[in-house]
């Protein structure tokens, strides 16, 4: 058996044991109860409120006895899951682009194996995929706009993030391929967009606010999962461990806020080897592209500590949108260069050894904890405490 062939079929065998392994773990937290998602229960009884739409959506079809809303809830959760994964694992059949970046610690591998499934991101990247379906659809640009604007404000109101991490894809899917002055018109058409996204971040970012008044408004449609939904304080409670300089553990180990950034740039390069790989005939176009994305998580992590979700929605939106965008159109054609074959052929052995900050923090530990291949090793310890 050649050497090459050896090491593909080693490697099938070791993702598929990883693949066991993160499945028995999920099953381990997976209940309904975690399934009752607080931040979506953020609503307006207070006032206009950051990520509160669909809360207060939810609220007003409960009030009117349509819905029960922890259940709808629940099952709304259910379907978007089931939906995400059939349209990642079907776009990646029908693009015939590798499956093996879904294991990566930087993906949602260890979103799944460590309890961190963020659903209100599963949410946010399913929307995504359906605006991107309506930007390809519809032709006449006036309106494109129109239909962008829309749906980017209504999930700017169920969350903020969502701006950051769709609107340089956006443009992509747009064909704003210069800063012509034509083009530049073009931005600016979206400015609506921005001013709901910089209001939401700073005028109504709900820190003045009682958030226990929005928790006492549910509490008529039962007490069973309150106290999940209690845990909305955590959401707008405003301290200085959430800007990463200030975290005390990056505070007083500043060697390692600076690993934090190599283990960024490495988990970047990894993304773009594999992106290279599977998107040939955009790939001239990928690195300032995904450059933008990871400045958008740059950019996050400074302020917000779920430094795994936004790895995670970054990379599947930008997967999503190099899917579905023509080949010939790109905003980002600033820098060009291919990477060797070479390269290529051994990220997938590479990928199972680079680890991600799980919360907020960085440390060598627990890089080699967040590592894929550590799956592998835990799965061997499982099979050897069955049979002990």
């Amino acid at each position: 058996m050649p050497n090459s062939l050896f090491l593909n079929k080693s490697c099938l065998f070791v993702y598929f044991i990883i693949l066991i392994e993160v499945i028995c773990k999920f099953l381990n937290y997976f209940t309904i109860k975690n399934l009752v998602i607080h931040t979506f229960y953020v609503n307006y009884e207070c006032g206009i409120i950051r990520r509160g739409l669909f809360g207060s959506v939810l609220y007003f079809f409960a009030k009117h006895d349509f819905i029960n809303p922890f259940k709808f809830q629940i099952g709304f959760i259910l379907i978007l899951i089931v939906l995400l994964f059939f349209v990642l694992l079907r776009s990646f059949y029908k693009s015939k682009i590798e499956y093996y970046i879904l294991f990566a610690s930087f993906l949602i591998l260890n979103e799944v194996a460590y309890d961190m499934f963020f659903f209100i991101d599963i949410f946010l990247i399913v929307f995504y995929i359906f605006q991107v379906f309506l930007i390809n659809k519809i032709n006449n640009f006036k309106i494109k706009i129109i239909i962008v604007n829309i749906t980017s404000i209504l999930m700017i109101l169920c969350h903020e993030a969502y701006f950051i991490f769709t609107f340089f894809p956006i443009l992509y899917l747009l064909n704003i391929s210069s800063f012509s002055k034509e083009n530049i018109k073009k931005m600016l058409l979206l400015s609506p967009s921005l001013v709901v996204f910089l209001l939401m971040g700073t005028y109504f970012n709900g820190h003045n606010l009682d958030i226990n008044n929005i928790v006492d408004s549910w509490k008529v449609f039962g007490g069973e999962y309150l106290d999940k939904i209690s845990n909305l304080y955590w959401t707008f409670k405003t301290t200085d461990e959430v800007i990463i300089w200030k975290i005390p553990f990056f505070r007083d180990n500043p060697v390692y806020l600076m690993l934090f950034f190599v283990n960024l740039i490495i988990i970047f390069l990894s993304m773009l080897v594999y992106l290279n790989k599977n998107f040939q005939t955009k790939s001239k176009f990928l690195f300032t592209f995904l450059l933008f994305q990871y400045l958008a998580i740059a950019f996050t992590s400074l302020i917000a500590i779920d430094y795994v979700r936004w790895f995670c929605m970054a990379n599947l939106i930008t997967i999503f949108t190099l899917i579905y965008v023509d080949p010939g159109k790109s905003f980002f054609n600033i820098i060009s260069f291919k990477i060797p074959t070479k390269i290529n052929n051994y990220n997938k052995f590479i990928l199972l050894f680079i680890g991600l900050p799980l919360g907020g923090q960085w440390s060598p530990t627990q890089y080699i904890y967040s590592m894929p291949i550590k799956h592998f090793f835990d799965f061997g310890y499982r099979l050897i405490t069955i049979f002990n």
